[in-house]
């Protein structure tokens, strides 16, 4: 995914480019669980799939203190705990942070999957705003939602009627309310968060780029 589709000039190109073995450790270090300590890869520890220590950390100690009636000390890493700047970089660890795409000069709309550096690009962005951190739109303990009008209520804790609701949840110095959209008042995303369809991906992302978006616009970078 990514690659541009057209006929490769000659049957080596068609062969794909060589990967080094640090992009294959990525390649397992996001797609599975345990799979790496350090930079050494570990397959017959490996568990298929994004599990509880994908994000969490080993639980051992967190088991053994839950045993011990330790409350206090849970012993487990809580990404919850971050701010949004924080989150956003956690998470890009696998989806990617701003300063990889931009370190690696992903440019138009194969960058649209990178959904912590679209969403650092968005105007509303705030590192400090847990509104508009990732885990405030997604619960990673949960099924994605595909329906729109789930985002609603979202959007509403900002954009929303008056200012006592608009910034519940936004921190100490940074209670800022936004304009409601004049537009519409359902379905938020599918307007501001427009999906593309990367060449030869069969399937189309959303850009997690907010924004007004005008018909003609260019994908902005």
């Amino acid at each position: 995914m990514g690659h541009v589709p057209t006929p490769p000039p000659s049957l080596e190109e068609a062969m794909g480019r060589e990967m080094a073995m640090s992009e294959a450790r990525s390649c397992f270090g996001c797609h599975s669980t345990n799979s790496l300590e350090g930079s050494t890869l570990r397959l017959e520890q490996l568990v298929e799939g994004v599990t509880c220590e994908a994000c969490h950390g080993p639980g051992e100690k967190h088991v053994e203190a839950m045993r011990k009636g330790e409350f206090g000390s849970k012993q487990i890493f809580n990404p919850a705990k971050l701010n949004t700047d924080g989150v956003s970089d956690f998470c890009g660890t696998c989806h990617r942070t701003w300063e990889q795409v931009a370190l690696m000069n992903i440019r138009g709309v194969f960058n649209v999957r990178f959904q912590p550096y679209r969403l650092a690009n968005s105007k509303c962005y705030d590192s400090d705003d847990k509104r508009i951190s990732c885990i405030a739109c997604h619960d990673p303990h949960e099924p994605r939602k595909h329906d729109s009008a789930f985002y609603d209520s979202k959007c509403a804790a900002c954009h929303a009627k008056n200012s006592s609701a608009a910034v519940a949840g936004s921190a100490p110095g940074n209670a800022r309310a936004a304009r409601l959209c004049p537009t519409g008042k359902a379905n938020c995303v599918s307007c501001h968060m427009p999906q593309y369809e990367i060449p030869g991906s069969h399937l189309k992302f959303s850009d997690h780029h907010i924004r007004i978006v005008k018909p003609g616009d260019q994908y902005p970078n």
